[in-house]
């Protein structure tokens, strides 16, 4: 039989600079990660809207630029293209969201292995929004992630739960490239009862963080 877990959508992860209220009052690209762009343009769009619900200024990828593609192959003067593109649209501030794993749990799961998110902890988004974007970023190399299974031979046990984790990364092109990354922010989504329902509460938790 199956060990069925209550729905569950939570703020699990949290990091931000002193300098992230600034974000607040200033124009943010919404981009989402992902090849689908009908995902893509749920997403960006629904964030958008959350965040002028908070009175913050933002606008979707897909809106602004819609011919704005992932290729792993571009080069570093083509990324530096990118950026200025975006501030000659009045772009300062960016926030990059994507599903970051899946990780399925067996009838008998061990306890969670995430780790806070600190300052020791968050190279791994690189320091600036050019370290993100480029191919040399690990970030950028396993966004797309296959779901990852606990370390057990298979036994033939039934999955009780899968959780998905949901990141938005913020950052801000008017600091210096060390200072760039002001904000990451992990959703955990378990046992969805729909792509709706994490949706909605990813927009609504991310969004409550920009209240002014």
């Amino acid at each position: 039989m199956f060990i069925t877990n209550c729905a569950s959508v939570k703020l699990a992860n949290s990091w931000n600079s002193e300098n992230f209220d600034t974000t607040k009052t200033r124009k943010i690209l919404v981009v989402a990660r992902d090849n689908d762009m009908d995902v893509r343009t749920s997403y960006e769009n629904a964030m958008v809207s959350k965040l002028k619900e908070k009175g913050v200024d933002a606008v979707a990828a897909c809106e602004l630029f819609p011919d704005l593609k992932e290729n792993k192959n571009r080069s570093q003067e083509e990324i530096d293209d990118i950026v200025k593109n975006f501030k000659s649209k009045g772009i300062n501030v960016i926030m990059l969201t994507a599903l970051k794993d899946t990780k399925v749990k067996e009838s008998q799961p061990k306890s969670s292995s995430n780790s806070p998110i600190s300052t020791a902890n968050i190279g791994r988004y690189g320091i600036s929004f050019t370290d993100y974007y480029s191919v040399h970023s690990i970030e950028y190399i396993s966004r797309g992630l296959k779901p990852v299974y606990n370390d057990t031979q298979d036994t033939g046990t039934k999955l009780s739960s899968t959780t998905y984790i949901l990141e938005a990364v913020i950052y801000d092109l008017s600091l210096a490239n060390k200072e760039q990354l002001v904000g990451v922010f992990e959703i955990e989504a378990t046992d969805p009862s729909s792509g709706k329902k994490v949706l909605d509460n990813f927009t609504t938790i991310i969004s409550k963080q920009f209240k002014q």
